[in-house]
């Protein structure tokens, strides 16, 4: 019960917290449309260029997805082997979380195409 509370709470204060960063994005993105306007200046272009600072990664969700998996996978394995494994065995469960999310890295470097700079 009380991990289930703790991850809803979790999730509420990423949602909130992701929000309040788009909402003072966009006051920005206001406060600049109408300094430009004031200036006599076409708040298109000001817009293109500032979207294409703020795009970020376009692999993010990408990269994100595949540590996130390999996370997973190194969950479930690990409590497999605490409950399949013998004796001191339990312990390669602990790490295969590091593990998978190292080969989940290495894997994204080798694998993912970089955009050139």
């Amino acid at each position: 019960m009380l991990l289930l509370l703790l991850l809803a709470g979790t999730g509420v204060f990423v949602l909130t917290y992701g929000m309040r960063l788009r909402s003072r994005r966009n006051e920005r993105l206001a406060d600049l449309y109408e300094k430009a306007i004031q200036n006599g200046l076409d708040p298109r272009e000001i817009q293109f260029s500032l979207d294409e600072q703020e795009q970020g990664d376009p692999q993010g969700n990408l990269k994100a997805g595949i540590i996130l998996l390999a996370t997973a996978l190194g969950m479930v394995g690990g409590i497999w082997a605490a409950a399949a494994l013998p004796g001191p065995f339990k312990l390669v469960g602990f790490a295969l979380v590091p593990g998978l999310i190292g080969a989940a890295t290495l894997f994204i470097h080798y694998s993912v195409p970089r955009p050139k700079a």
